[in-house]
This record gives C-alpha cells, sequence and structure tokens, in this order.
C-alpha cells in the first residue's frame, strides 16, 4: 500500500479519428519530451515518484510533496504553451489534468510486472474525466490540503461545483487557474445543478430556531450600489441529531457567472472559517452552497452559530430576508455615506401575494463624520415572514 499525491493527464480529442496515427504519436511524444523538460519532474528522486504511461498520456504519484502535482500542472501547461506557439492547429496539444491525494496498492498485472491500482489513482483518472481543454481540477482532499499549506493556493484553487463522477457518487470539486494555466470555465460533464432547498428546509424547520440574527448591509460603492452584506445567525438544536452543516442560498439582481465572483465568507462564532464541502447550484442569478461546521452543533448547544459575507451589487436598492425557521430576536441595519441620496424604507412582504405593507418601525440612527447607520429591530418572528428593505 502507497500513499500518493497523484498527477493524471491525458491529451484532449486524441483519438479523433480525424487524426493520422502519425499525428496521435508525435503529439504523444510532444507531451512527453514537455514533461521531460519541467523542473518539478527532473528535481523529483526518481525513488519518490511512481510513473506509468496511459493510451493518450500518463500519471505520475509523488510519495512527498502534496504540492508536487499542481507544481508540474503549472509548469507543464506552460511548456506545452511553448510548444503549441510553433506548430499548425492541428498539431497542437491540449490537455486537461487531475489532481488527487490518496491511497493505491502495489499489485502484479497479468505480465507479472508490478503495476498500481486502488481508490487513490482511479479517483484521480475519474477528476480528470470531468475536464475540458486546460482544466487542472482537483479533488477536496488535495484542495484542502494546498489551501491549508500558503494563502497563495488559496488564490488559486476554488471550489467550483458538485459533480457525479461514477455509481452516482457526488463529490465538490476544485479548480485551478491563474494568468497562464487552468481554466477559469467550469466543466459541464457530471455537473449536478440541482436546487436542495425543497429537501432540505423540512429537516431545518424541523431542527433549528434562531434565537437571534441579524443582517448588515453596507454600501460600499454608491455608483454600482456595491453592498457587502454580513448575515450572522445564532443558532439551536431542537432535534435528537447534531446538525452538520448549514444551506445558504443568495439570489442576486446582476449576473454572476461564478459563486467565486461573490468573495463569499463564512466562520463559526468563534470566527473560525467554514469550508465549503457542496456547491450545488451555480446560476448567473442564484447561488445555493453547504458550509460544514467544524464541529457539529449538538442538542439546546448554546452559543452556536455562523456569520456569512458576499459581496454583490444591489442596483435595484433593495434587500428582502424571508425566515425559514421563527427568529427570537433580529436585526436589520443598513449604512451608506452621509450625503448619498439614499431614503430607506422597511416593508412587510407577504410571499404569496407580493403585497407589501410600509413599518412604522423606527430605526436607531448612528452617525460619524462621513457615515449614516440605521438598525431596526424586532422580536419574535415567525417562519415565513418576510421584510423587504427599499433604499
Amino acid at each position: 500500500m502507497v500513499h500518493a499525491n497523484f498527477f493524471f493527464i491525458d491529451i484532449v480529442s486524441l483519438s479523433d479519428p480525424k487524426l493520422s496515427t502519425k499525428s496521435q504519436i508525435k503529439k504523444i511524444e510532444g507531451l512527453t519530451s514537455c514533461l521531460l523538460e519541467c523542473n518539478t519532474y527532473k528535481t523529483t528522486p526518481k525513488e519518490n515518484l511512481l510513473l506509468n504511461t496511459t493510451g493518450d498520456g500518463f500519471w505520475l504519484g509523488f510519495l512527498q510533496g502534496p504540492e508536487l502535482p499542481l507544481r508540474l500542472a503549472i509548469e507543464l501547461q506552460a511548456r506545452l504553451a511553448e510548444y503549441n506557439k510553433s506548430r499548425i492547429p492541428s498539431e497542437t496539444i491540449n490537455v486537461r489534468i487531475g489532481l488527487h491525494s490518496g491511497i493505491s496498492y502495489v499489485v502484479k498485472n497479468i505480465t507479472g510486472n508490478l503495476d498500481i491500482w486502488g481508490p487513490g489513482i482511479i479517483l484521480t483518472r475519474r477528476v480528470m474525466d470531468l475536464g475540458d481543454d486546460g482544466h487542472i481540477l482537483l479533488s477536496p482532499r488535495l484542495a484542502e490540503d494546498l489551501c491549508e499549506l500558503s494563502d497563495e493556493y488559496k488564490k488559486i484553487i476554488r471550489p467550483i461545483h458538485d459533480y457525479t463522477i461514477k455509481h452516482g457518487t457526488t463529490m465538490l470539486i476544485y479548480s485551478a487557474f491563474g494568468d497562464g494555466f487552468g481554466n477559469p470555465k467550469s466543466p459541464t460533464k457530471g455537473i449536478v445543478d440541482k436546487s436542495m432547498m425543497g429537501k432540505e428546509i423540512p429537516k431545518i424547520q424541523k431542527s433549528t430556531i434562531y434565537p437571534s440574527a441579524s443582517v448588515e448591509l453596507l454600501i460600499q460603492n454608491h455608483d454600482t450600489m456595491l453592498v457587502h452584506h454580513k448575515r450572522t445567525y445564532e443558532l439551536e438544536n431542537i432535534s435528537d441529531e447534531p446538525i452538520q452543516y448549514v444551506l445558504h442560498g443568495i439570489g442576486t439582481d446582476v449576473k454572476k457567472d461564478s459563486i467565486n465572483d461573490l468573495n463569499i465568507l463564512v466562520r463559526d462564532e468563534s470566527g473560525q472559517p467554514m469550508r465549503i464541502s457542496s456547491i450545488t447550484m451555480d446560476k448567473p442569478y442564484s447561488k445555493e452552497f453547504s458550509t460544514a461546521f467544524n464541529r457539529p452543533i449538538q442538542r439546546q448547544e448554546k452559543n452556536r452559530g455562523f456569520t456569512l459575507e458576499y459581496d454583490v451589487e444591489e442596483p435595484n436598492r433593495y434587500f428582502e430576508n424571508a425566515f425559514l425557521v421563527d427568529c427570537k430576536k433580529f436585526a436589520l441595519s443598513l449604512e451608506h455615506d452621509k450625503n448619498a441620496p439614499i431614503k430607506p424604507v422597511l416593508f412587510e412582504l407577504n410571499q404569496e401575494t407580493e403585497q407589501k405593507k410600509a413599518l412604522t418601525t423606527v430605526p436607531h440612527i448612528a452617525q460619524s463624520d462621513n457615515k449614516v447607520s440605521l438598525r431596526w429591530e424586532f422580536e419574535n418572528l415567525t417562519r415565513g415572514y418576510t421584510l423587504r428593505l427599499e433604499w
């Protein structure tokens, strides 16, 4: 048994029947020559490296250094970019890459030689199979390990979506991309694009109440109406089962191609980051994802919760908050520049009829030299109640 950090690559469309055998061989040889020029490959001791070829590519297993597969992927794509500059379109080499960290086994193959087989290398192949030209895709295990190693990796490794990899197994896939490497577009093969709200809301309503919650809206740019949203929820578990994760939904009035465009940050009650464990919807105007608690919330446990922060423009100058569960105390605040033409009005919104009724609740107002902050407070709001703030 061996634990390795795997790198799996193949040439996109190498099996295209329009390609001659000679052209296919030339592409394989070109890919191999680019690999041999990579410093990551050349400087890795061969006793710490597993290697095998496949029909249209190859895989490597690094026995040390979880960053080595990603480093090789970035370096190899740079080498291929240089290689392709001097080739006609039919001779260029386009690749997709999958990365994973896991366990595999040394077994004898049909020829009696030793080979590597097992879940580690198999999953790496399945991650790669999801990709298109240019993709560097990572499993959650390797992606999270790398992001813990360095903030630099956090800048280039992003969760993109849930995918079905095989036999109905669903996994959150990460993509590495930046200047000159990777592919910023999410692959579409195997994507899971289905809202979980209908399934999860009944569970949430049976297991959760909010002793307190708050929403803070900070207008950062009055021309574009870029607003920083901060939602804080105190959770009480009223069921016998621990609460392992929380499902978030964000609707926008402006097109956002990727969930990563929202600068999402989720922290638990102690300020520790909560990892994104699932992305089930990433449509231009609707995002849906889950984050896992670092420690599950047990029945009647006190002072537990989370804070969700994100940035998005609100060009229509309104915000709605619908309560999925009962909330004992709630606060809504809006902060804006002192001289900005902002006139907030708060409404109660009927979700069925879409009729709204202006509320007479008087906000607490705080002012500084250049900012105005308004804060409305409520008690004993029941599920289904919806507030709409217009400004």
